[in-house]
């Protein structure tokens, strides 16, 4: 009886143990934020840097350091205070972060290689412009 009992008991472990395994190999990982390439907004309204080169597949986020002013970053032509501006790649889509306050950021993730002119609409009049150049 304790030979049958001890068997059933192996055989339930087991299948627990086997069970587990397959459970926790079918659960995916959290998907991990991508380690971005930074760029700050200024209280000079400026970007800094203004110019950066990343990888395809690469995210930058833009970081509002100014803490008396919301800043923007737009690609988008009909957002801009001049649309000869900006610009993307083609295949490229426009991205906008509305109004960033201060301690917020923005992340874009590049994946069309190509130059993007980007600027802050309230302040590109400022010379509020900035850069990403894309390589494969």
């Amino acid at each position: 009886m304790f030979s049958t009992l001890r068997s059933a008991i192996g055989i339930s472990a087991t299948l627990i143990f086997c069970s587990a395994v397959y459970v926790g190999a079918r659960i995916p990982a959290a998907p991990q934020e991508p380690e971005a390439v930074v760029v700050k907004m200024t209280t000079e309204h400026k970007f800094m840097p203004e110019k950066i080169t990343i990888k395809a597949g690469q995210t930058v986020e833009w970081v509002n350091d100014d803490k008396e002013m919301p800043h923007e970053v737009t690609t988008d032509p009909n957002l801009a205070a001049d649309p000869n501006n900006v610009s993307i790649p083609e295949g490229a889509q426009p991205f906008d972060s509305r109004l960033i306050t201060n301690g917020k950021s923005f992340r874009h993730a590049f994946t069309v290689p190509g130059v993007y002119r980007y600027a802050c609409p309230p302040h590109e009049n400022d010379g509020m412009l900035g850069q990403v150049t894309v390589t494969k």
